[in-house]
């Protein structure tokens, strides 16, 4: 889903909780939207709001799927779903964007010389470029 459709629905669902006590539903949906809400605000916002720095993307991409892996003590069917979701817009994740780390103020110095030592290592390898993190390794 495009981040502003998405981002449109996250401020209606946060609103609607604003007015539970007025709405004539369930327990159930109140409490589904209790979920929807608690993610976007403890998961969400932070990252979409820093998602607009291409130098801080493929980090902040790594802290989002860190963040859900963590989350799954929360919420777990939230968290997979998001997870999915995610994970399908990490084809960019190759040597190229890779470089852009460097340049990341937010990114540590060890991480940034392991980063320049596979860069180097992968010059001479001719296997496929993208990346994509498995839960695991999160």
């Amino acid at each position: 889903m495009h981040q502003a459709r998405w981002m449109v629905r996250a401020i209606y669902s946060l609103k609607l909780s604003l007015f539970t006590s007025q709405l004539k539903s369930n327990t159930k949906d109140k409490e589904a939207l209790l979920h929807v809400c608690l993610f976007i605000v403890t998961i969400y916002v932070k990252p979409w709001l820093q998602w607009i720095l291409a130098v801080k993307a493929p980090y902040k991409d790594l802290c989002f799927l860190k963040s859900l892996k963590v989350y799954e003590k929360v919420n777990e069917s939230i968290s997979k779903a998001a997870f999915q979701k995610f994970s399908q817009h990490l084809w960019y994740f190759t040597d190229e964007i890779e470089v852009l780390a460097l340049s990341d103020d937010d990114v540590d110095e060890e991480t940034k010389l392991k980063i320049m030592a596979n860069l180097h290592t992968e010059i001479f390898s001719t296997h496929e470029k993208r990346y994509i993190p498995s839960k695991e390794e999160l």
